[in-house]
Protein backbone atom coordinates (compact mmCIF):
# COMPACT_ATOMS: atom_id res chain seq x y z
CA UNK A 1 0.00 0.00 0.00
CA UNK A 2 2.80 2.42 0.92
CA UNK A 3 4.66 1.48 -2.26
CA UNK A 4 1.58 2.33 -4.33
CA UNK A 5 1.35 5.73 -2.66
CA UNK A 6 5.00 6.39 -3.43
CA UNK A 7 4.34 5.54 -7.09
CA UNK A 8 1.38 7.88 -7.63
CA UNK A 9 1.99 10.01 -10.75
CA UNK A 10 0.85 13.61 -10.07
CA UNK A 11 -1.75 15.12 -12.34
CA UNK A 12 0.26 18.35 -12.80
CA UNK A 13 3.91 19.30 -12.93
CA UNK A 14 5.23 21.75 -10.31
CA UNK A 15 8.80 22.08 -11.56
CA UNK A 16 10.43 24.18 -8.82
CA UNK A 17 13.60 22.55 -7.56
CA UNK A 18 16.01 23.33 -4.74
CA UNK A 19 18.21 25.09 -7.30
CA UNK A 20 15.23 27.29 -8.21
CA UNK A 21 14.74 28.15 -4.56
CA UNK A 22 18.38 29.24 -4.34
CA UNK A 23 17.99 31.41 -7.43
CA UNK A 24 14.76 32.87 -6.08
CA UNK A 25 16.50 33.81 -2.83
CA UNK A 26 19.30 35.45 -4.80
CA UNK A 27 16.72 37.41 -6.77
CA UNK A 28 15.55 39.15 -3.61
CA UNK A 29 18.97 40.78 -3.26
CA UNK A 30 19.92 41.53 -6.87
CA UNK A 31 18.76 43.93 -9.56
CA UNK A 32 20.65 42.08 -12.31
CA UNK A 33 17.57 40.56 -13.91
CA UNK A 34 16.94 40.97 -17.63
CA UNK A 35 13.59 39.23 -18.11
CA UNK A 36 12.06 42.26 -19.85
CA UNK A 37 14.59 42.39 -22.67
CA UNK A 38 14.63 38.60 -23.01
CA UNK A 39 10.87 38.49 -23.44
CA UNK A 40 10.97 41.44 -25.82
CA UNK A 41 13.46 39.53 -27.97
CA UNK A 42 11.12 36.52 -28.05
CA UNK A 43 7.75 38.25 -28.43
CA UNK A 44 8.67 41.60 -29.97
CA UNK A 45 7.21 43.62 -27.08
CA UNK A 46 8.32 44.64 -23.62
CA UNK A 47 6.15 42.97 -20.96
CA UNK A 48 4.49 44.69 -18.02
CA UNK A 49 4.81 42.41 -15.01
CA UNK A 50 2.29 41.87 -12.20
CA UNK A 51 2.03 39.34 -9.40
CA UNK A 52 -0.58 37.05 -11.00
CA UNK A 53 -2.69 36.33 -14.05
CA UNK A 54 -5.91 37.48 -12.42
CA UNK A 55 -4.22 40.72 -11.37
CA UNK A 56 -3.17 41.25 -14.98
CA UNK A 57 -6.70 40.69 -16.25
CA UNK A 58 -8.03 43.11 -13.64
CA UNK A 59 -5.45 45.72 -14.71
CA UNK A 60 -6.33 45.41 -18.38
CA UNK A 61 -10.07 45.65 -17.72
CA UNK A 62 -9.68 48.69 -15.47
CA UNK A 63 -7.42 50.34 -18.04
CA UNK A 64 -10.07 49.97 -20.75
CA UNK A 65 -12.21 52.47 -18.79
CA UNK A 66 -15.43 50.55 -19.36
CA UNK A 67 -18.60 51.75 -17.68
CA UNK A 68 -19.26 50.08 -14.34
CA UNK A 69 -21.55 47.09 -14.82
CA UNK A 70 -20.58 46.57 -18.46
CA UNK A 71 -20.73 43.04 -19.80
CA UNK A 72 -17.52 41.15 -20.51
CA UNK A 73 -17.78 38.05 -22.66
CA UNK A 74 -15.94 35.06 -21.24
CA UNK A 75 -16.13 31.32 -21.97
CA UNK A 76 -17.98 29.43 -19.26
CA UNK A 77 -15.44 26.62 -19.55
CA UNK A 78 -12.46 28.28 -17.89
CA UNK A 79 -11.01 28.81 -14.42
CA UNK A 80 -13.49 30.75 -12.21
CA UNK A 81 -10.73 33.15 -11.11
CA UNK A 82 -11.26 34.79 -14.52
CA UNK A 83 -14.86 35.52 -13.54
CA UNK A 84 -13.65 36.89 -10.22
CA UNK A 85 -11.21 39.29 -11.88
CA UNK A 86 -14.04 40.61 -14.06
CA UNK A 87 -16.25 41.08 -11.00
CA UNK A 88 -13.47 42.78 -9.02
CA UNK A 89 -13.16 45.28 -11.88
CA UNK A 90 -16.86 46.12 -11.27
CA UNK A 91 -17.91 44.49 -14.53
CA UNK A 92 -20.26 41.59 -15.24
CA UNK A 93 -19.24 38.21 -16.74
CA UNK A 94 -21.38 37.31 -19.74
CA UNK A 95 -20.94 33.64 -20.47
CA UNK A 96 -20.13 32.40 -23.97
CA UNK A 97 -20.29 28.74 -24.99
CA UNK A 98 -17.34 26.79 -26.37
CA UNK A 99 -16.70 24.58 -29.38
CA UNK A 100 -16.38 20.89 -28.56
CA UNK A 101 -13.36 20.23 -30.74
CA UNK A 102 -10.87 22.57 -29.03
CA UNK A 103 -12.69 23.72 -25.83
CA UNK A 104 -12.34 27.37 -26.86
CA UNK A 105 -14.81 30.23 -27.17
CA UNK A 106 -17.47 29.55 -29.80
CA UNK A 107 -17.56 32.19 -32.56
CA UNK A 108 -21.19 31.36 -33.37
CA UNK A 109 -22.32 31.88 -29.76
CA UNK A 110 -20.24 35.05 -29.53
CA UNK A 111 -22.04 36.35 -32.60
CA UNK A 112 -25.40 35.81 -30.90
CA UNK A 113 -24.37 37.60 -27.70
CA UNK A 114 -21.99 40.33 -28.85
CA UNK A 115 -24.51 43.16 -28.57
CA UNK A 116 -24.44 42.87 -24.76
CA UNK A 117 -20.65 42.98 -24.55
CA UNK A 118 -18.18 45.82 -23.96
CA UNK A 119 -15.12 43.53 -24.02
CA UNK A 120 -14.30 39.88 -24.65
CA UNK A 121 -11.83 37.57 -22.88
CA UNK A 122 -10.56 34.72 -25.08
CA UNK A 123 -9.01 31.83 -23.12
CA UNK A 124 -6.67 29.53 -25.05
CA UNK A 125 -7.81 26.43 -23.20
CA UNK A 126 -5.35 23.59 -22.51
CA UNK A 127 -2.84 25.44 -24.71
CA UNK A 128 -4.98 25.11 -27.88
CA UNK A 129 -5.14 28.45 -29.75
CA UNK A 130 -8.63 29.84 -30.20
CA UNK A 131 -10.02 30.91 -33.57
CA UNK A 132 -8.79 34.50 -33.30
CA UNK A 133 -9.63 35.37 -36.92
CA UNK A 134 -13.32 34.64 -36.41
CA UNK A 135 -13.39 36.28 -32.97
CA UNK A 136 -11.76 39.45 -34.32
CA UNK A 137 -14.17 39.63 -37.27
CA UNK A 138 -17.17 39.26 -34.97
CA UNK A 139 -15.98 41.70 -32.30
CA UNK A 140 -15.11 44.57 -34.62
CA UNK A 141 -14.37 47.49 -32.28
CA UNK A 142 -15.10 45.51 -29.10
CA UNK A 143 -11.79 45.15 -27.19
CA UNK A 144 -10.38 41.61 -27.06
CA UNK A 145 -8.17 40.28 -24.24
CA UNK A 146 -6.30 37.01 -24.67
CA UNK A 147 -5.86 34.84 -21.59
CA UNK A 148 -2.63 33.00 -22.41
CA UNK A 149 -2.12 31.50 -18.96
CA UNK A 150 -2.08 28.03 -20.55
CA UNK A 151 -0.74 28.85 -24.02
CA UNK A 152 2.89 29.90 -23.63
CA UNK A 153 4.57 29.38 -27.04
CA UNK A 154 1.39 28.08 -28.73
CA UNK A 155 0.93 29.57 -32.20
CA UNK A 156 -1.95 30.57 -34.46
CA UNK A 157 -0.87 30.99 -38.09
CA UNK A 158 2.79 31.18 -37.03
CA UNK A 159 2.04 33.95 -34.52
CA UNK A 160 2.37 33.34 -30.80
CA UNK A 161 -0.90 33.53 -28.91
CA UNK A 162 -1.31 36.87 -27.20
CA UNK A 163 -0.59 39.13 -30.14
CA UNK A 164 -3.84 39.16 -32.11
CA UNK A 165 -5.86 41.29 -29.71
CA UNK A 166 -5.85 44.59 -27.84
CA UNK A 167 -4.01 43.06 -24.89
CA UNK A 168 -3.02 39.72 -23.41
CA UNK A 169 -1.53 38.20 -20.30
CA UNK A 170 0.54 35.14 -19.42
CA UNK A 171 0.86 33.36 -16.09
CA UNK A 172 3.98 31.83 -14.57
CA UNK A 173 2.32 30.45 -11.47
CA UNK A 174 3.54 27.08 -10.19
CA UNK A 175 1.65 24.41 -12.06
CA UNK A 176 1.79 26.51 -15.23
CA UNK A 177 4.64 25.94 -17.67
CA UNK A 178 7.34 28.14 -16.12
CA UNK A 179 6.34 27.36 -12.50
CA UNK A 180 8.02 30.45 -11.06
CA UNK A 181 5.79 30.52 -7.98
CA UNK A 182 3.62 33.37 -9.18
CA UNK A 183 4.03 36.17 -11.70
CA UNK A 184 2.37 37.34 -14.88
CA UNK A 185 3.24 39.36 -17.97
CA UNK A 186 0.93 41.76 -19.81
CA UNK A 187 1.39 42.65 -23.48
CA UNK A 188 -0.50 45.50 -25.15
CA UNK A 189 -0.89 45.88 -28.90
CA UNK A 190 -2.72 49.18 -28.27
CA UNK A 191 -0.11 51.86 -27.32
CA UNK A 192 -2.60 54.06 -25.45
CA UNK A 193 -3.86 51.08 -23.47
CA UNK A 194 -0.27 50.24 -22.57
CA UNK A 195 0.22 53.69 -21.05
CA UNK A 196 -2.87 53.23 -18.86
CA UNK A 197 -1.77 49.73 -17.80
CA UNK A 198 1.70 50.97 -16.84
CA UNK A 199 0.28 53.81 -14.77
CA UNK A 200 -2.05 51.51 -12.85
CA UNK A 201 0.61 48.85 -12.19
CA UNK A 202 2.96 51.53 -10.91
CA UNK A 203 0.51 52.20 -8.05
CA UNK A 204 0.67 48.60 -6.80
CA UNK A 205 2.59 47.68 -3.68
CA UNK A 206 6.02 46.07 -3.67
CA UNK A 207 6.85 42.84 -1.84
CA UNK A 208 8.84 43.25 1.38
CA UNK A 209 11.67 40.93 2.36
CA UNK A 210 9.58 38.80 4.72
CA UNK A 211 6.86 38.32 2.10
CA UNK A 212 9.45 37.35 -0.52
CA UNK A 213 11.16 34.88 1.81
CA UNK A 214 7.87 33.29 2.86
CA UNK A 215 6.67 33.09 -0.74
CA UNK A 216 9.84 31.37 -2.02
CA UNK A 217 9.87 28.91 0.84
CA UNK A 218 6.19 27.96 0.58
CA UNK A 219 6.47 27.60 -3.20
CA UNK A 220 9.34 25.14 -2.81
CA UNK A 221 7.56 23.15 -0.08
CA UNK A 222 4.38 22.85 -2.14
CA UNK A 223 6.38 21.80 -5.18
CA UNK A 224 8.37 19.27 -3.15
CA UNK A 225 5.19 17.54 -2.02
CA UNK A 226 3.82 17.59 -5.55
CA UNK A 227 6.50 15.19 -6.75
CA UNK A 228 6.98 11.48 -6.38
CA UNK A 229 7.42 9.77 -3.99
CA UNK A 230 5.97 12.36 -1.62
CA UNK A 231 2.89 13.30 -3.64
CA UNK A 232 1.01 10.07 -2.98
CA UNK A 233 1.90 10.03 0.71
CA UNK A 234 1.41 13.71 1.57
CA UNK A 235 0.39 15.97 -1.32
CA UNK A 236 -2.59 14.04 -2.63
CA UNK A 237 -4.26 13.20 0.71
CA UNK A 238 -3.73 16.74 2.04
CA UNK A 239 -5.26 18.12 -1.14
CA UNK A 240 -8.26 15.85 -0.68
CA UNK A 241 -8.79 16.84 2.93
CA UNK A 242 -8.42 20.59 2.64
CA UNK A 243 -10.78 23.05 1.03
CA UNK A 244 -9.97 23.93 -2.60
CA UNK A 245 -8.85 27.39 -1.56
CA UNK A 246 -6.23 25.93 0.73
CA UNK A 247 -4.94 22.78 -0.92
CA UNK A 248 -1.67 22.31 -2.75
CA UNK A 249 -3.13 23.05 -6.17
CA UNK A 250 -5.18 26.09 -5.21
CA UNK A 251 -4.58 29.71 -6.09
CA UNK A 252 -3.56 31.91 -3.21
CA UNK A 253 -5.57 35.09 -3.24
CA UNK A 254 -6.12 38.20 -5.29
CA UNK A 255 -3.58 40.85 -4.36
CA UNK A 256 -2.82 43.89 -6.45
CA UNK A 257 0.95 43.72 -6.30
CA UNK A 258 3.88 44.17 -8.59
CA UNK A 259 5.76 41.00 -9.44
CA UNK A 260 8.04 39.66 -6.72
CA UNK A 261 11.78 39.86 -7.32
CA UNK A 262 12.11 36.16 -6.59
CA UNK A 263 9.54 35.14 -9.20
CA UNK A 264 11.09 37.50 -11.73
CA UNK A 265 14.45 35.86 -11.14
CA UNK A 266 13.04 32.41 -12.02
CA UNK A 267 11.27 33.75 -15.13
CA UNK A 268 14.50 35.42 -16.19
CA UNK A 269 16.35 32.13 -15.76
CA UNK A 270 13.86 29.91 -17.60
CA UNK A 271 12.16 31.94 -20.34
CA UNK A 272 14.82 31.80 -23.06
CA UNK A 273 15.32 28.03 -22.97
CA UNK A 274 11.83 26.97 -22.01
CA UNK A 275 10.60 26.41 -25.55
CA UNK A 276 12.55 23.14 -25.48
CA UNK A 277 10.50 22.01 -22.46
CA UNK A 278 7.29 22.92 -24.26
CA UNK A 279 8.42 20.89 -27.27
CA UNK A 280 9.15 17.90 -25.02
CA UNK A 281 5.66 18.03 -23.55
CA UNK A 282 4.15 18.46 -27.00
CA UNK A 283 6.00 15.35 -28.17
CA UNK A 284 4.62 13.48 -25.15
CA UNK A 285 1.12 14.52 -26.19
CA UNK A 286 1.68 13.39 -29.77
CA UNK A 287 2.98 10.07 -28.47
CA UNK A 288 -0.18 9.58 -26.43
CA UNK A 289 -2.33 10.48 -29.41
CA UNK A 290 -0.54 7.83 -31.47
CA UNK A 291 -0.73 5.07 -28.86
CA UNK A 292 -4.06 5.57 -27.11
CA UNK A 293 -6.95 3.37 -28.29
CA UNK A 294 -9.76 4.50 -26.00
CA UNK A 295 -13.29 3.50 -26.86
CA UNK A 296 -16.04 6.11 -26.93
CA UNK A 297 -13.87 9.06 -25.99
CA UNK A 298 -12.63 12.20 -27.72
CA UNK A 299 -8.91 12.94 -27.78
CA UNK A 300 -7.40 16.43 -28.31
CA UNK A 301 -7.08 17.85 -31.81
CA UNK A 302 -5.30 20.83 -33.33
CA UNK A 303 -7.14 23.13 -35.70
CA UNK A 304 -5.51 23.79 -39.06
CA UNK A 305 -2.88 26.50 -38.80
CA UNK A 306 -2.49 26.06 -35.03
CA UNK A 307 0.27 24.53 -32.94
CA UNK A 308 -0.67 23.75 -29.35
CA UNK A 309 1.83 23.63 -26.51
CA UNK A 310 -0.34 20.85 -25.02
CA UNK A 311 -0.15 22.39 -21.57
CA UNK A 312 -2.76 19.83 -20.55
CA UNK A 313 -3.96 16.61 -22.18
CA UNK A 314 -7.74 16.53 -21.93
CA UNK A 315 -9.93 13.55 -22.83
CA UNK A 316 -13.69 14.00 -23.14
CA UNK A 317 -16.00 11.06 -22.44
CA UNK A 318 -19.62 10.56 -23.41
CA UNK A 319 -20.94 11.08 -19.90
CA UNK A 320 -19.94 11.69 -16.30
CA UNK A 321 -20.17 8.02 -15.33
CA UNK A 322 -17.64 7.00 -17.97
CA UNK A 323 -15.24 9.76 -16.94
CA UNK A 324 -15.49 8.88 -13.27
CA UNK A 325 -15.00 5.14 -13.90
CA UNK A 326 -11.82 5.84 -15.85
CA UNK A 327 -10.55 8.29 -13.23
CA UNK A 328 -11.14 5.74 -10.47
CA UNK A 329 -9.41 2.98 -12.45
CA UNK A 330 -6.37 5.18 -13.13
CA UNK A 331 -6.12 6.21 -9.48
CA UNK A 332 -6.13 2.55 -8.41
CA UNK A 333 -3.21 2.09 -10.78
CA UNK A 334 -1.24 5.06 -9.39
CA UNK A 335 -2.14 7.68 -12.00
CA UNK A 336 -3.73 10.84 -10.67
CA UNK A 337 -6.09 12.82 -12.91
CA UNK A 338 -8.17 15.99 -12.77
CA UNK A 339 -11.90 16.23 -13.40
CA UNK A 340 -11.21 19.61 -14.91
CA UNK A 341 -13.67 22.43 -14.07
CA UNK A 342 -16.17 19.95 -12.66
CA UNK A 343 -17.30 22.68 -10.24
CA UNK A 344 -17.53 25.59 -12.69
CA UNK A 345 -21.30 25.35 -13.24
CA UNK A 346 -22.10 25.65 -9.55
CA UNK A 347 -19.67 28.54 -9.16
CA UNK A 348 -20.97 30.38 -12.22
CA UNK A 349 -24.61 29.93 -11.17
CA UNK A 350 -24.09 30.71 -7.51
CA UNK A 351 -21.77 33.71 -7.78
CA UNK A 352 -21.94 35.13 -11.29
CA UNK A 353 -25.51 34.76 -12.53
CA UNK A 354 -25.04 32.07 -15.15
CA UNK A 355 -28.40 31.29 -16.78
CA UNK A 356 -27.77 27.91 -18.40
CA UNK A 357 -27.23 28.88 -22.04
CA UNK A 358 -23.84 27.22 -22.71
CA UNK A 359 -24.62 23.52 -23.31
CA UNK A 360 -21.22 22.56 -24.75
CA UNK A 361 -19.39 24.06 -21.77
CA UNK A 362 -21.75 22.28 -19.37
CA UNK A 363 -21.11 18.97 -21.15
CA UNK A 364 -17.33 19.40 -21.03
CA UNK A 365 -17.31 20.36 -17.36
CA UNK A 366 -18.88 17.01 -16.45
CA UNK A 367 -17.13 14.74 -18.94
CA UNK A 368 -13.52 16.00 -19.30
CA UNK A 369 -10.56 14.30 -17.66
CA UNK A 370 -7.02 15.70 -17.66
CA UNK A 371 -4.28 13.08 -17.55
CA UNK A 372 -0.57 13.58 -16.81
CA UNK A 373 1.88 13.88 -19.70
CA UNK A 374 4.50 16.24 -18.21
CA UNK A 375 7.84 16.81 -19.87
CA UNK A 376 9.40 15.32 -16.70
CA UNK A 377 7.83 11.89 -17.33
CA UNK A 378 9.94 9.14 -18.80
CA UNK A 379 8.99 7.05 -21.82
CA UNK A 380 8.38 4.20 -19.39
CA UNK A 381 5.90 6.38 -17.50
CA UNK A 382 4.14 7.35 -20.74
CA UNK A 383 3.88 3.73 -21.86
CA UNK A 384 2.41 2.82 -18.47
CA UNK A 385 -0.18 5.60 -18.78
CA UNK A 386 -1.06 4.45 -22.30
CA UNK A 387 -1.40 0.80 -21.25
CA UNK A 388 -3.52 1.67 -18.20
CA UNK A 389 -5.80 4.03 -20.11
CA UNK A 390 -6.35 1.53 -22.88
CA UNK A 391 -7.22 -1.09 -20.25
CA UNK A 392 -9.56 1.36 -18.53
CA UNK A 393 -11.49 1.84 -21.74
CA UNK A 394 -12.74 -1.73 -21.37
CA UNK A 395 -14.87 -0.51 -18.47
CA UNK A 396 -16.71 1.95 -20.69
CA UNK A 397 -20.07 0.62 -21.86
Amino acid sequence: MIQKKFSLIPRYNWDYKLSDLAKAFSGIFTTEVDAESKMKKIFGQTPIFTTSGRTSLYVILKSLNLLEGSGVGVPLFCCPVVFDAIKQAHLVPKFIDITLDDYNLSPSDLEKKKDSLSAVVVVHMFGHPADMDSVSDICGDIPIIEDCAQSLFSTHKECYTGFQSNASFFSFRSGKYISAGEGSAIFCNDPSLRVSVEKLVETFEEWNFFQEFQHCTSTYIKSFFYKRPWYGVFGYPIGRLLDQRLNLTAKTGFKLRKISKSDLRIIDDKIVTFLSRVNEQRQNALYLLEKLKIKKAFLPIEREGCISNYYQFAIRFNDTEQRDLVAEYLLKHCIDTAKYLDEVLDVAKGLYGYKGDCPNAELCSKTTLVIPHHYTLSLQNLDYIVHTLNDASNYIT
